[in-house]
């Protein structure tokens, strides 16, 4: 039935979804987005990054403005495999800082496959809200 719909014959058509696929599910060229928690204490949070094997030389954290970026790379060694489930590429993720955070002070800790970035907090007035006017037109 294949063979009357697509005349290039059976193997060819799967040989061509077998290619269109293997391109479709290649990790070349994607940035990998690491899974990461965010939890609050009274004088600093504490930012939990999931980068397995990968080590500080292979890290950046920095701030960019009201950011704290995390970068790196995870790079495949050349080797005969014989099942290959593991994703390398690039990693990034970006963070946007509290209001009460400050951009002094941050620390970052690496331990098994776990990056931690201890950002401090400093006390803030809390700020009543501002009610804006609505015009109407």
């Amino acid at each position: 039935m294949l063979e009357k719909l697509w005349p290039f014959g059976r193997s060819r058509v799967r040989k061509a979804v077998e290619e269109a696929l293997e391109k479709a599910f290649q990790d070349v060229g994607e940035v990998l987005e690491p899974l990461s928690e965010l939890s609050e204490h009274e004088d600093h949070y504490l930012l939990r990054v999931e980068v397995p094997g990968l080590g500080p030389e292979n890290l950046e954290v920095r701030l960019e403005g009201d950011q704290l970026v995390i970068e790196g790379e995870k790079r495949e060694e050349e080797r005969t495999k014989h099942l290959a489930e593991i994703v390398y590429g690039r990693i990034y993720r970006a963070y946007l800082l509290p209001k009460d955070a400050k951009k002094e002070g941050i620390e970052a800790r690496l331990a098994k496959g776990v990056l931690e970035v201890r950002i401090p907090r400093e006390k803030r007035p809390e700020e009543p809200p501002v009610r804006i006017p609505i015009q109407e037109s």
